[in-house]
């Protein structure tokens, strides 16, 4: 038996989403151009669909796609925002998460925003479209209308692999600024001085960057160098990185390290002793498998990912209850630094 989410999930969220009508209102036409618009966009004159869709976007409208759906009625699907699946990193959160949702009866509609915050709130869109009984997505909205969005659709929201003091609604996750805080002192305590960061900049990234780099000058050494690389191809770019001087490198995510590492090897830097004969100490987050088998073993900032998606489901499921669930990290340690 589908098990059916509580009536308090609506309660101190907005109030009625915005209608059709309204919108018609605000752009000036009949309702039934505003359908035209959603369905049969070829029919109208661009002017007016473009005060539509104006229209739309200011109102935050997310036209219901569910072919003859019922106000009432139930898809019994949750909506799952990721950034990527060209990697495995967040493959234990959606697999937590189906864990736990598949049992109950709903299904697991899953988009991709690759990085792009225009993608990120087109992608919501489309989810929101196919009316879910809830959106759970890594991280929180990258644009304002993203956030306008997933508030105007008063269904659960929980934001994962971070920690907002003020999440829309729930979120489930850790301290990323606190995990760059923990590399950092470790590597420190190492004796390394030198110290550099590898990653993107999308804002779990960056937070990263932020605690390393705090606790790095918290200990009179100079500001780790940062270099920013391409999200969508970590290892390749990564094995094609050059740090003279520096002994000490925290990748935002294992897919940045073990690309590095491939450089280092190549370059015959690495060793295959433990992390104090490195000349180099490499760390990454994520604890994928792969980072086990290279040598030398790649050390790590282990993530729960497979909790989040569990804790992200249950917060769907259940109303009561903390509402900012922290499920922390660890350091792993191995050979590489």
């Amino acid at each position: 038996m589908t098990q059916q989410l509580p009536p308090e999930t609506r309660d101190n969220l907005p109030d009625v989403p915005p209608t059709l009508s309204a919108v018609a209102k605000l752009a000036g036409v009949s309702s039934i151009t505003v359908s035209r618009v959603v369905r049969l966009p070829a029919q109208v004159a661009p002017e007016t669909r473009a005060r539509v869709e104006r229209a739309m976007r200011e109102l935050g409208y997310v036209p219901n796609l569910v072919a003859g759906a019922l106000a009432s009625a139930r898809t019994n699907s949750v909506g799952v925002l990721v950034p990527t699946i060209d990697n495995s990193i967040f493959a234990d959160t959606v697999q937590g998460l189906s864990d736990k949702l598949e049992p109950a009866g709903f299904s697991v509609i899953l988009a991709q925003s690759r990085y792009d915050a225009e993608r990120e709130d087109r992608m919501l869109a489309a989810l929101l479209s196919r009316r879910p009984e809830a959106i759970i997505m890594v991280g929180s909205p990258a644009t304002e209308e993203g956030v306008r969005l997933l508030r105007n659709a008063r269904i659960p929201v929980v934001e994962t692999w971070d920690l907002p003091a003020t999440p829309i609604d729930a979120v489930a996750g850790f301290d990323n600024f606190k995990a760059g805080v923990a590399v950092a002192k470790h590597l420190i305590a190492q004796g390394r001085r030198r110290l550099a960061f590898i990653g993107s900049n999308d804002p779990r990234g960056t937070r990263r960057w932020f605690g390393f780099r705090e606790e790095a000058l918290a200990h009179g050494l100079a500001e780790p160098r940062r270099l920013i690389l391409d999200r969508n191809a970590p290892g390749s770019v990564a094995a094609n990185v050059e740090l003279p001087g520096v002994d000490a490198v925290f990748a935002a995510n294992d897919a940045y390290a073990i690309g590095f590492m491939a450089g280092l090897r190549k370059a015959g830097v690495l060793r295959h002793g433990p992390a104090s004969e490195q000349p180099v100490a490499v760390i990454g987050l994520g604890n994928l498998e792969m980072g086990q088998l290279i040598s030398p073993s790649l050390s790590t900032i282990s993530v729960h990912g497979h909790s989040i998606g569990r804790t992200a489901a249950t917060l769907t499921l259940e109303r009561d209850g903390e509402r900012r669930i922290d499920l922390g990290f660890e350091l792993v340690l191995r050979d590489s630094g």
